[in-house]
């Protein structure tokens, strides 16, 4: 028996690019060291999410400057 795979709709794909590129600002710019942590952390989460959609997001810890 075969399950159907879901699929983003183009609205929740476009969501959730834009709480990626959001979460990677933040990550890079907030100040709050509390803040830029757990950015970090759901950008993670949101990276995974996007590559499990076949959707190829690069996530290069290089990119935090501290």
């Amino acid at each position: 028996m075969t399950y159907p795979r879901p699929e983003l709709s183009d609205d929740h794909r476009r969501r959730l690019e834009r709480a990626y590129e959001d979460l990677l600002e933040l990550s890079v710019s907030c100040p709050v060291p509390a803040v830029k942590a757990a950015a970090r952390l759901a950008l993670a989460q949101v990276h995974q999410a996007l590559n499990g959609q076949g959707l190829r997001y690069e996530l290069y810890s290089n990119r935090f400057p501290d």
